[in-house]
């Protein structure tokens, strides 16, 4: 949550964001049409919260409601105060038709970490549903149903999670860093258990509170105020104020409805699952979703292209993306709620985000319509979109007013949801190494035909390209996904429109990386391709790297950076293997000059062919691209075995790469099959030198000319593909990238824990802002999936989120 924390005086935080509502005064006489003009004007102060009072409210602070807390004795623990603040809170009742409950040590059911608020507020009437008694001590922490989080800390300075003495009021102090990453996972919780466009907390802090704001732009938070001793009435006051909005006034989505289980929704959504085909990805999908710990909704999408409202009906989110400030996205695979008369409801994808408004980056819907408009294969299918009316971030609209002279460098975020046609599963979920190709040759034709159009996607990552099953073929193809982050070509701007980087750290390419204002081409694209081919290879086939060397790897090459004054930097080993064309193992291999190559089956098999296995030639053929398009200077790059063994036998070609073979002879106006094997041969069948530094200039730059379109990438593929024996189970039985892994100290990604460390972050996942462990540089946050894929949770995120665990977007 870097740069996105503002304090402000407790008058000016109510006056902003629940500003006073005026007293019913009698109905004006005359028409009807006067009196509901009326009345419709006094309901809209009543809701507009987030507003600022109308010129006719009072200016003056009005009289404070008596305090709850006069005559509370003091608390002498943390856990004292648990108890004494609910009690003192239900006893004068000051939010009626909710109940205040200490929730300290037992965790929600649902949540992953069984993570505990110290208390909440709920609604009375959800009491019995979560097991909460009079005669309890404490209750349960029950995410879905918490309307108001609350924190205690018994040290008022060293606990407390703003600083109004620094800058930005983000903390330096390692003990209230902690404390803010609590309040995050808090918030985060919160967020992605219900419906929610904003949300408040209270923080007691020893004698003192504050009142806190949070949408997806920011955080804004009263000022320390003294609860116990003078000002107890303010948390009384925000409270009745509080309690007498509507849902929508309080944070609450209108557009999304929360079901019943014994609802005809519910049972419908049972219903449709009752008996799954084992073939039936989408419907296996949709069922495991619903889980009864978690709730389920009907979401509505006031589609743009017919003006229409369409219903949805979902259970707990396939994918969630991680943080609080940003795009917050969620996908879900969907059910159709009103299908057409006499047809069976039919499972899409539903994404529900926060998008950054800006002027020069089109709706993700919009983009697809375009794509489709253009019949570009392998990308998904829209069915409707549309921004939900009145959901729009505040914080940036309020944070000028208390910076003045400061250019605001905050979101306007807008909540959106997309639906299209395709449930596809995550490209690690492939069979064999055949199958990836296949898919990623697919992905790589998706985003060839969009750039004919004119359209970049700029945001290569290995969430983004999914495995879907078009109805009627028996093989998996490759889909292109997320194209909320593309531009038109035109669009791009040398210089750098925004400051900070847009895409995903671990696939970003170096050039990218180490030049925030550099402008996406085609040649980062193909880059980041490669870095996608190579990070999936990695953890899934079978290599000679040894398997406990795998995650130090993983952790040198992707998530790993290298300070610099300007920000962040590309990571030394990535920069090291693409600038000099070739990925040695010296830092992880007994053999200090081994290169990566793959295996036909684990390296205990002995009866392994001795042959190369077709991807050594793919990786080895692109690095030697990179590296002379990097540096046109020292490059080395080697094939590690003997000639691959040609196929011998015909190909059964998949109806996906039949369909490319054809597009590429269209391209060339040639035969498709019986000029195929020519064009094929004419890819270089021989290795890249052995060692190109007395290589002519000229030579490099033909090595580099074929990263300036991306028939070379898509020709390399398919010979691969079509002129060499692949092995039938090269997969791995596991992956070889352990989810918890840690490096020890003197490892070589032991930068990424000492750049943490000096950030003063106590969790991985909480305030830190150094990539590798939370490393948004981009316009966009987090996000992923717009059709299926969950990414592996391990180092990455976004600093503007200041929350991430998962690989995200930067």
């Amino acid at each position: 949550m870097h740069n996105k924390i503002t304090c402000i005086p407790y008058k000016d935080f109510m006056d902003e964001f629940l500003p006073e509502v005026q007293p019913p005064r009698p109905l004006p006489e005359g028409p009807t049409k006067t009196v509901v003009s009326s009345i419709k004007s006094r309901l809209r102060l009543r809701n507009k919260a987030g507003a600022r009072p109308a010129a006719s409210i009072a200016k003056a602070e009005p009289p404070l409601p008596p305090s709850p807390f006069k005559g509370m004795r003091a608390a002498t623990t943390e856990k004292d105060m648990y108890t004494k603040i609910t009690e003192a809170l239900n006893a004068t009742d000051p939010c009626p038709g909710f109940r205040f409950v200490p929730t300290p040590h037992k965790g929600d059911h649902s949540a992953d970490t069984k993570q505990a608020v110290d208390c909440g507020m709920y609604p009375t009437e959800a009491a019995k549903k979560l097991k909460i008694e009079e005669s309890d001590t404490f209750g349960w922490t029950a995410w879905s149903w918490v309307e108001i989080a609350i924190e205690c800390k018994m040290n008022a300075v060293n606990d407390d999670p703003f600083d109004e003495d620094l800058e930005g009021h983000e903390p330096n102090a390692e003990t209230r860093r902690h404390v803010l990453g609590q309040i995050l996972s808090y918030a985060e919780y919160v967020f992605n258990h219900q419906q929610r466009m904003f949300q408040y907390m209270l923080l007691f802090l020893g004698d003192c509170a504050r009142i806190v704001r949070i949408d997806r732009a920011g955080i804004f938070a009263t000022k320390k105020f003294s609860y116990k001793k003078l000002y107890g009435g303010r948390i009384a006051q925000f409270l009745q104020r509080y309690a007498a909005l509507f849902p929508t006034g309080r944070g609450h989505d209108p557009t999304a409805v929360r079901l019943d289980w014994k609802s005809d929704d519910a049972k419908m959504m049972l219903a449709r699952v009752r008996d799954v085909d084992d073939d039936d990805y989408a419907a296996a999908l949709f069922k495991k979703q619903l889980r009864e710990d978690w709730p389920w909704w009907k979401l509505e999408v006031a589609d743009e292209l017919t003006g229409q409202t369409q219903r949805y009906l979902v259970g707990k989110p396939h994918f969630q993306a991680p943080g609080v400030a940003g795009r917050a996205t969620r996908g879900y695979v969907a059910l159709e709620a009103d299908p057409e008369e006499g047809q069976e409801a039919r499972f899409v994808y539903l994404k529900d985000s926060w998008r950054a408004v800006s002027d020069d980056i089109d709706k993700e819907g919009a983009v697809l319509q375009e794509l489709g408009q253009h019949a570009i294969r392998f990308v998904p299918t829209l069915v409707c979109h549309g921004d939900i009316l009145g959901q729009q971030t505040r914080t940036q609209e309020v944070w000028p007013k208390y910076h003045k002279g400061q250019e605001c460098a905050l979101k306007t975020h807008r909540h959106y949801r997309l639906v299209v046609a395709e449930v596809g599963k995550p490209l690690e979920e492939f069979s064999n190494g055949r199958e990836l190709v296949e898919a990623f040759l697919c992905c790589v034709k998706a985003h060839s035909q969009a750039y004919q159009h004119d359209i970049i996607h700029r945001d290569i990552s290995a969430g983004n390209m999914l495995l879907y099953k078009r109805p009627g073929d028996s093989a998996w193809t490759g889909l292109l996904n997320d194209w909320e982050l593309s531009k038109h070509v035109e669009q791009r701007e040398e210089g750098g429109r925004q400051p900070d980087r847009t895409g995903t750290w671990q696939f970003l390419s170096v050039n990218a990386l180490n030049d925030h204002t550099k402008p996406i081409d085609i040649q980062d694209e193909l880059e980041s391709f490669f870095h996608v081919l190579l990070y999936i290879c990695i953890r899934f086939l079978h290599h000679n790297l040894d398997d406990k060397s795998v995650p130090q790897f993983m952790r040198d090459y992707f998530d790993d950076f290298t300070p610099n004054v300007a920000g962040y930097r590309c990571g030394s080993r990535k920069h090291q293997v693409i600038t000099s064309g070739a990925l040695d193992l010296w830092a992880y291999h007994k053999k200090a000059k081994e290169r990566l190559h793959f295996l036909w089956a684990p390296k205990s098999n002995d009866s392994s062919p001795s042959l190369m296995h077709p991807l050594d030639e793919v990786i080895t053929t692109l690095l030697s691209w990179f590296g002379a398009y990097y540096t046109l200077t020292e490059q080395q790059s080697e094939l590690p075995h003997e000639p691959p063994e040609d196929r011998g036998e015909p190909l059964e070609l998949s109806p996906a790469i039949a369909w490319i073979i054809e597009d590429e002879a269209r391209k060339e106006k040639q035969d498709a099959m019986a000029d195929l094997d020519n064009r094929l041969s004419s890819l270089s069948t021989e290795a890249p030198k052995e060692d190109t530094r007395h290589a002519s200039r000229e030579e490099l730059k033909q090595l580099a000319a074929s990263l300036d379109t991306h028939q070379p990438m898509v020709q390399l593929l398919l010979k691969a593909l079509l002129r060499m024996r692949w092995p039938e189970s090269d997969r791995c039985s596991k992956d070889l990238e352990p989810k918890n892994w840690k490096a020890k100290v003197g490892q070589v990604g032991k930068s990424v824990q000492a750049a943490k460390a000096a950030k003063g972050s106590t969790k991985r996942s909480k305030g830190s802002k150094t990539p590798g462990q939370s490393l948004k540089v981009s316009a966009s946050t987090e996000t992923k999936v717009s059709t299926g894929s969950k990414r592996r949770s391990r180092a990455a995120g976004n600093t503007e989120a200041g929350l991430s665990t998962k690989r995200r977007k930067c």
